[in-house]
């Protein structure tokens, strides 16, 4: 399932091939040799810049450090992705995984609970948790959303999709493990069949090893 999270990137291209469109049919009616320069200049200005925000918005890869993203706990508390990894007292080893979610996904039904599992197993040593990046769901209803279920994980807000935009996660279920020194180690599915694609790339990236399989493709 698609988290409900909206992009200005497609807007943005439209302005600007709009943009562009409107210029070339002005400089097509312009006799004036600098008017056409003019034109031109706004033309590759537009495409220059155009071509930087694309870069700035594409996802993380494997192997590349993760920005101090922001997130709200639950009860709305503001909790930032570096801090998740240097609480030593609940995450001794610096991992981190978030798993993407929402109470009302179909799929997240197949992985909750393995996931509250596994955050228990791994319970001050890997820093597990759910991150929630649909529109429209509160910090009230996803807690009581977990009580009604009996799920214990630990979940984070992001109803601005930035976490989810930041890995380019298009489906919920969808899971990123980040080592110590904020490294992107895997992207991906939650599990494959009996596989527990996760707990394979915490055991590998806790002994210092890459996983077995870096990235698979999001199954939502």
């Amino acid at each position: 399932m698609v988290p409900a999270v909206i992009s200005d990137e497609a807007l943005f291209k439209t302005k600007i091939s709009v943009t562009i469109n409107l210029t070339i049919l002005i400089t097509n009616k312009l006799d004036d040799l600098k008017m056409r320069f003019l034109s031109v200049s706004i033309i590759v200005a537009f495409c220059v810049f155009g071509s930087l925000v694309q870069a700035k918005d594409q996802p993380l890869a494997i192997g590349q450090a993760t920005p101090d993203v922001a997130m709200k706990t639950v009860t709305g508390k503001t909790v930032k992705l570096h801090e998740l990894a240097s609480d030593k007292k609940n995450n001794s080893s610096g991992i981190t995984v978030l798993t993407f979610w929402c109470s009302f996904c179909g799929s997240c039904r197949h992985v909750e609970y393995p996931l509250s599992r596994l955050a228990t197993k791994y319970r001050g040593k890997v820093a597990i948790m759910a991150v929630d990046s649909s529109v429209g769901e509160s910090g009230s209803d996803v807690a009581a959303f977990l009580k009604e279920k009996k799920l214990t994980m630990p979940v984070m807000m992001d109803t601005k999709g930035r976490v989810a935009d930041l890995f380019g996660a298009k489906m919920t279920t969808t899971t990123v493990v980040i080592d110590a020194q904020g490294k992107l180690r895997y992207f991906g599915q939650f599990k494959h069949g009996e596989t527990n694609l996760v707990e394979e790339a915490i055991k590998a990236v806790l002994a210092g090893n890459k996983p077995p399989h870096n990235k698979t493709a999001e199954r939502g």
